[in-house]
């Protein structure tokens, strides 16, 4: 049968326009790509210099702020000199308040001075680090004794200038004293600044500049964000009428850093992006002169092949090259595409399922760990304590509530030292003897030699808190709860034998039934933790060597674990 004829000529000049098109549309997509991911490059990168220059400015502020109040509330020295001592007394606790400032001072370098104010301020002592000069030392001193003169309230903190120097000061009063001190609010600027950008920080809605060249006091007057409501500024990347203003503000300090940039191309695009464009517009003029070669043999199996794998992206594996072909290349390529998603979707399925199945189990594992009633029961317990005005005991559960969290919330840990497991079993006891009145005792027996290997996190605590939820005695008598560790070498292997025992009425005999026969539970909510720890010993061991448990009931619950020795 005699072939179907076509225009070369129409099929030419058809393939030749789409072709231009389509390679224009995917140059200009690149260049647009180009400038995006470098901008946003340009953004992150300034954004992450004014998150270091916050990390500098809040690591000072804190310094700052905790050596003042420590001298302000704990140092007799610092409370004596407001009680008009006598003169040798006097002395002596200055003196010993100047060896604490210089030993401040040098051990933290982020704080500018110490300053002490005494006899109504018009006396003062003293010490500065090796960053500030005499004359700046000298108007710190200044500005600071005029603001404690000046000012009524005891607790004082501002902003001092000096040209482009600026900084951030604090002063606690007391009786005819202050003591206070000063840090630099240039610390942590970028080492790379910006030539055409202002830094700054934002203090109590006001900006004070930290940097801008000298020869830009124009641009930096416009620039300076004194129309802008630094109140109610958002955090982040702000475009204004002139001007682009990032802007970072501090976690737990009264400040915000900011870097504000002219308007101009430059902000936008770079002369690489230039000379791109300049590339593009060459590309176009030689792509209308190398498009003979497109259609019959080459355009439409190429097209086909394309849509082929749109529609495997979209999910659509059914593979169907219609479009016939005589070039060699291409045929194998088909081939190939063939091959490879058979082997894709075996390899996807097999991945799923496996994943599916450790997805499961941690989420198990999860959900049960951070019951939302365990840990309501915690805060309202703390709440009482605290209602109750009883804050050691308070503290002491709050912190053992934190050590309990933090240890659940090791995401990236599958296994831990038998210690760290015992430890934390101690933590949840202690919190459970703080939270409820009923009696509690859990002795652990552990052989030295177990304490550093490894096991399953949870795998022993698991089984504590199941004897403290269940096997605790209505008539009030004391729940003991037993933990062994032992070593066990044999000719099979080296093994921990974990057993917990309790003094409680045992496993209900469903739940026996199912973890020592495998039989189904009928009631999903029974025994979940140790059935979700069960399965989590058969995902997290690999190898020939697999666990083992047998449980049991003898005057109380009885359960057991056979682990083979992991090696950290």
């Amino acid at each position: 049968m005699k072939p179907r004829m076509f225009s070369l000529k129409k099929q030419i000049l058809s393939g030749t326009w789409f072709f231009m098109t389509v390679a224009v549309l995917l140059l200009c997509a690149l260049l647009f790509y180009m400038v995006m991911s470098w901008q946003e490059k340009q953004n992150e990168t300034r954004k992450e210099d004014l998150v270091s220059y916050m990390q500098t400015l809040e690591t000072n502020y804190s310094q700052l702020h905790r050596i003042v109040r420590e001298i302000y509330s704990g140092n007799s020295d610092f409370s004596g000199i407001g009680a008009y001592p006598s003169v040798g007394e006097r002395w002596n606790r200055l003196y010993n308040l100047m060896n604490l400032m210089q030993v401040q001072t040098k051990v933290n370098q982020g704080i500018e001075g110490l300053f002490v104010f005494y006899d109504s301020y018009e006396h003062l002592q003293y010490s500065v680090n090796t960053n500030i000069s005499f004359e700046e030392a000298k108007q710190l001193k200044e500005e600071s004794r005029q603001a404690l003169l000046t000012e009524e309230q005891n607790i004082l903190d501002y902003v001092t200038s000096s040209g482009e120097q600026k900084w951030y000061s604090l002063f606690l009063k007391k009786n005819n004293a202050a003591i206070g001190g000063s840090i630099s609010l240039t610390a942590g600027l970028p080492n790379d600044k910006e030539a055409a950008a202002v830094y700054g920080v934002v203090f109590e809605g006001q900006l004070y500049p930290t940097w801008a060249v000298e020869d830009r006091e124009k641009g930096k007057d416009a620039l300076s964000g004194a129309e802008i409501d630094w109140t109610t500024f958002e955090a982040g990347k702000t475009s204004l009428e002139n001007c682009v203003v990032f802007y970072h503000k501090g976690n737990n300090v009264n400040l915000g850093v900011v870097e504000i940039l002219p308007k101009n191309i430059w902000l936008y695009v770079n002369k690489n992006h230039l000379l791109v464009a300049v590339l593009i517009l060459l590309l176009v003029a030689a792509i209308i002169r190398t498009q003979r070669f497109v259609y019959r043999e080459l355009s439409r199996p190429l097209q086909n092949m394309t849509s082929t794998l749109q529609n495997i992206q979209a999910g659509q594996w059914e593979v169907d090259f219609s479009a016939p072909n005589r070039i060699t290349e291409i045929e194998d390529v088909k081939q190939s595409i063939q091959l490879l998603l058979a082997e894709i979707e075996h390899y996807k399925i097999r991945f799923y399922e496996e994943e599916l199945e450790k997805a499961r189990i941690q989420r198990q594992y999860l959900q049960i760990q951070l019951a939302p009633h365990f840990y309501t029961n915690c805060l309202k317990n703390a709440y009482y304590m605290l209602a109750l005005k009883e804050y050691d005991q308070a503290e002491v559960f709050l912190q053992r509530l934190s050590v309990h969290l933090r240890y659940l919330l090791q995401q990236n840990r599958s296994f831990v030292r038998v210690e760290e497991e015992l430890d934390f079993v101690r933590n949840y006891v202690d919190m459970q003897k703080l939270m409820t009145s009923k009696p509690l005792s859990c002795e652990i027996a552990a052989d030295e030699a177990t304490r550093n290997k490894m096991i399953p996190i949870i795998a022993i605590q698991t089984f504590v808190e199941n004897s403290v939820k269940y096997a605790r005695m209505n008539d009030g008598s004391l729940l003991q709860i037993h933990i062994s560790v032992r070593y066990r070498e044999t000719e099979e292997g080296n093994f921990l034998d974990i057993t917990i025992r309790d003094n409680g009425p045992g496993y209900p005999d469903e739940l026996m039934a199912y973890l020592n026969g495998g039989k189904p539970v009928e009631d999903e909510k029974l025994g979940i933790g140790v059935r979700n720890l069960l399965e989590r010993l058969k995902v997290v061991y690999e190898g020939d060597e697999k666990p083992s448990w047998y449980f049991e009931n003898r005057n109380g619950a009885v359960s057991e674990l056979i682990l083979p020795e992991l090696i950290e």
